[in-house]
């Protein structure tokens, strides 16, 4: 089934021309910036003097899942290898400071970039394997800081209420139409931002065999009890 034209895929950028493709799109991701102030109390007073000491740099944080658990012979490693490389010492970023540093990276998803990043933390949490222990399920939380400032604006979209891309349908009714490389788990960590619960999706679509989707399937997400 070929992927629909309205479908962005969520990825990062490497400095230096690499680019690593998101598996599934975030279900959220998130944006923090903290300022610094020093707060002096003062003597005979109720309230004390704040003294502005700067602004810290954006942090974004997101997870991703990669699900490789329907191929025979799949295997997540080499995703999750690139993820660490991205923050491996580059010698050829070297400068007058040092002999050399981790690439800057840009996360995008369709018209949205954000800032230019480093990544000052990853962990990689193995799920799912294969009798040989070879990984096929991994969910990786990334936190990229910020390096430079943002240049220009986000993209804008036709307006109305923002939708997941990967759902089509009526407000308030959620559908997933299955592509290729997908899995259950796969939907339910982009739907709930848990994989483990796929049994809801599997229920409401009647799917006895969760390991075996049909390419082109519309599976209905139910919403979960509050």
């Amino acid at each position: 089934m070929a992927i629909p034209d309205n479908l962005a895929r969520a990825y990062l950028d490497v400095e230096g021309g690499q680019r690593i493709d998101c598996w599934f799109n975030p279900q959220q991701y998130t944006i923090s910036k903290a300022n610094s102030w020093k707060v002096d109390p003062v003597v005979g007073a109720g309230l004390p003097k704040a003294q502005f000491g700067g602004g810290q740099a954006q942090k974004l944080t997101l997870d991703l899942l990669f699900d490789d658990s329907d191929r025979d012979d799949g295997d997540v490693r080499e995703i999750t290898e690139a993820l660490f490389a991205a923050m491996a010492v580059d010698k050829s970023l070297a400068s007058t400071k040092n002999s050399g540093r981790p690439p800057i990276l840009t996360f995008g998803w369709g018209a949205t970039t954000t800032f230019k990043a480093v990544c000052d933390s990853l962990s990689v949490n193995y799920l799912l394997f294969r009798s040989n222990g070879t990984p096929v399920r991994a969910q990786a939380k990334i936190s990229l800081l910020q390096v430079e400032p943002k240049v220009g604006k986000a993209g804008k979209g036709s307006g109305g209420k923002p939708q997941n891309p990967t759902t089509r349908g009526a407000e308030g009714m959620r559908t997933h139409v299955v592509r290729d490389g997908d899995s259950i788990h796969g939907v339910a960590f982009t739907a709930y931002g848990d994989a483990t619960l796929w049994r809801a999706i599997a229920e409401a679509n009647g799917i006895d065999d969760p390991l075996r989707l049909p390419r082109g399937a519309v599976l209905s997400i139910p919403s979960l009890p509050e």
